[in-house]
């Protein structure tokens, strides 16, 4: 026996809150296009909505209605829920078999790099109590933090959203000078560190390595290296808008390794949590 559908969750969950269409379009950012909103309620056929998309209702319908909506029911409609460190996927969320080397405590930060070169030079500050704040750093410097999250470059991690805003901390951070990283993004204060798992970006990216991420980047654009939701895990991919287009856009999903088909999906089904600004390069 089957539970309701997304679309019927959607709606309940709306009308528990005490919205019109109108309205809850208008607050989830889709302006006077309450329309295009509502196909979500009607037509929408996927097992799970877009997790940008259920990202901006959290804040809008959680604490309303009778009784009172809890974020964690708010982000099933994704698929995901909220855990004690960050948002994990949810059991029922059809993934295909795990990928890549196990865990260690050497885990890298959580976001992407690009085939920047070079030698590690930082020094780590070991594992850090996940309560406390990150350690002093001198002005020259900057504290990366390095969160215990794996990207798959390849199908089938389990997923684990690595924004610090979803409330995931950092195991350790990695001091490096200010003025090198600066050198890479204009944002360096915006910087995680995350691991990679899997073969799919072979060549370029290989199992265990640790990528550099710019997580003030969420747009595809220039064409690039990302670490992104695809709705079934956290992945490693390389992205590039289609040109021609609109409402909804579509961006084209490639693997490296030849032996990865290429797919398309628009840009509200994936979240990207950063580009790929480096990578460690260990000799």
């Amino acid at each position: 026996m089957t539970g309701p559908r997304i679309t019927d969750r959607l709606k309940a969950l709306r009308e528990r809150a005490g919205y019109t269409i109108r309205d809850f379009a208008r607050a989830v950012g889709y302006g006077e296009k309450f329309s295009s909103y509502r196909t979500y309620e009607t037509t929408y056929k996927k097992e799970v909505l877009p997790l940008g998309m259920v990202k901006a209702m959290v804040p809008v319908l959680s604490g309303r209605g009778t009784p009172p909506i809890t974020a964690n029911e708010v982000w099933n409609l994704a698929g995901v829920s909220a855990g004690e460190s960050g948002l994990t996927a949810a059991a029922r969320r059809p993934a295909p078999s795990r990928e890549g080397e196990p865990h260690t405590t050497h885990t890298a930060v959580d976001t992407g790099v690009r085939d920047t070169a070079g030698a590690a030079t930082g020094n780590r500050t070991g594992h850090a109590d996940p309560g406390q704040a990150a350690p002093a750093v001198l002005p020259s410097q900057v504290a990366i933090p390095e969160y215990d999250v794996i990207t798959s470059a390849g199908p089938g991690m389990v997923p684990v959203l690595c924004a610090p805003e979803d409330g995931l901390r950092p195991v350790e951070h990695w001091n490096l000078p200010r003025s090198y990283i600066a050198s890479f993004t204009e944002t360096p204060d915006s910087l995680a560190i995350v691991r990679v798992a899997g073969d799919s970006m072979e060549p370029d990216y290989q199992a265990g390595d640790r990528v550099l991420v710019d997580t003030a980047h969420h747009s595809p654009s220039p064409p690039g290296v990302y670490v992104l939701w695809d709705g079934f895990g956290l992945v490693l991919k390389r992205l590039e808008l289609l040109p021609g287009t609109e409402h909804p856009r579509l961006v084209r999903i490639m693997s490296i390794n030849p032996a990865y088909s290429t797919y398309e999906l628009t840009l509200d089904e994936i979240s990207i949590n950063g580009r790929v600004v480096g990578k460690w390069t260990w000799k």
